[in-house]
């Protein structure tokens, strides 16, 4: 009776657990990313189930993207996956931001009760530790979660830094105060915006600035601009000027009424 029992006991309960222990991912610089995940398999499960069924489930568990996760190594206490496009970045001139993609361990804790072994394995497959480390070497890290939720993480690059600070002394910067306060300015034939400024980003040297404002004559002067400094330009535009009549000349309406006045008296005199 007691062997009956005890076979029925193995074949109905697990006869082994998986445990996930720990998750360690390392961002590269590209957004892809190396996952390092250790778990351990306790009872007969060590030996008993074939470690390719193991990998397929853990392989579609951990997929964050269109591209499956590639097994770098795998053993029955690591696996090494290299996650394709794990984050999404964005680089501007001095800074990328990463922002990583989501991760539902239970996704891959349900594959595992799904597949053949399902009756001989008990699975956890929620790490108790995860980080999550980028290439600045900042790390973010969770206990205890059955899910990974999506990061964003912003890496100062020095060199691109370095450079933008070398290129923003290597220019100089110009001001408008002018009079009116608010015109169109050209330098060197191109529109740079409206007055006061400041405008930014010249090369050292000297530059023709023309002043335009609706109402005034335009001006135009040439400015010498110095790197690491801000030339400020002082100006006060000329009102345009109106047309005006001639002294002497007669207007058009009084020439007009006069010619009709002539036309009257002719007529009048043909009537006599």
């Amino acid at each position: 009776m007691c062997v009956i029992i005890c076979i029925a006991f193995f074949v109905v309960a697990p006869a082994g657990a998986f445990t996930a222990d720990s998750l360690n991912i390392t961002v590269a610089a590209n957004g892809d990313a190396t996952a390092s995940f250790r778990f351990t398999l306790d009872g007969v499960i060590e030996n008993a189930i074939p470690l390719s069924l193991l990998q397929d489930q853990l392989v579609k568990g951990l997929a964050t993207s269109s591209d499956p996760p590639q097994v770098i190594s795998f053993d029955k206490s690591e696996a090494t996956l290299l996650l394709k496009n794990f984050a999404v970045t964005n680089d501007v001139p001095t800074w990328t931001e990463y922002r990583t993609a989501p991760m539902d361990f239970k996704k891959a804790q349900i594959a595992l009760e799904n597949s053949a072994v399902s009756t001989v394995i008990s699975a956890d497959f929620s790490p108790k530790i995860i980080s999550v480390t980028f290439p600045d070497g900042y790390s973010s890290q969770l206990t205890g979660s059955s899910v990974l939720p999506s990061i964003t993480h912003t890496v100062i690059d020095p060199t691109k830094a370095a450079a933008s600070a070398m290129n923003a002394s290597a220019t100089g910067a110009l001001e408008i105060n002018s009079s009116p306060e608010i015109v169109r300015v050209y330098i060197d034939g191109t529109y740079a915006g409206e007055s006061p400024g400041p405008f930014t980003g010249i090369m050292p040297g000297g530059h023709e600035v023309m002043l335009e404002a609706d109402g005034y004559l335009t001006l135009t002067k040439t400015v010498m601009v110095n790197a690491s400094e801000t030339t400020t330009l002082s100006e006060v535009l000329d009102a345009a000027a109106t047309p005006t009549r001639k002294a002497n000349a007669p207007d058009a309406g009084a020439v007009f009424f006069a010619v009709a006045l002539a036309g009257c008296g002719v007529a009048a005199r043909r009537r006599k």
